[in-house]
């Protein structure tokens, strides 16, 4: 999808905030598509916008169990200070992460 390919060139080029944009009409277009979501999460890792892109590797998770992902979300969490949750993610209990969340476990492309 073009949008997905503006925000990670954005982001290539050291422009996390204008990458935002960009992967924010890609998921309005198509929400379960996993990579924009996925790119648009580092891209608030890189704007210190952790719980949101926390919040978007969760959603990742939920449609596709991604060892990546897993490990992308642990640096998140690492970077939130949110140290008691990286326990979680090394069982890999989505549930009890979406629970603690505050996320519904439904689909993400609902």
């Amino acid at each position: 999808m073009l949008w997905n390919r503006l925000g990670a060139t954005l982001a290539n080029s050291d422009q996390s905030s204008e990458s935002v944009a960009p992967y924010r009409r890609a998921l309005s277009l198509s929400p379960g598509y996993i990579r924009a979501r996925y790119n648009l999460g580092i891209a608030c890792l890189n704007l210190h916008a952790y719980r949101e892109g926390i919040e978007h590797f969760l959603l990742c998770l939920q449609q596709q169990d991604s060892e990546a992902v897993w490990q992308t979300l642990r640096l998140a969490l690492y970077l939130d200070k949110q140290y008691s949750y990286i326990n979680l993610v090394d069982s890999k209990a989505l549930g009890e992460l979406l629970r603690a969340f505050d996320m519904p476990e439904s689909s993400a492309s609902t």
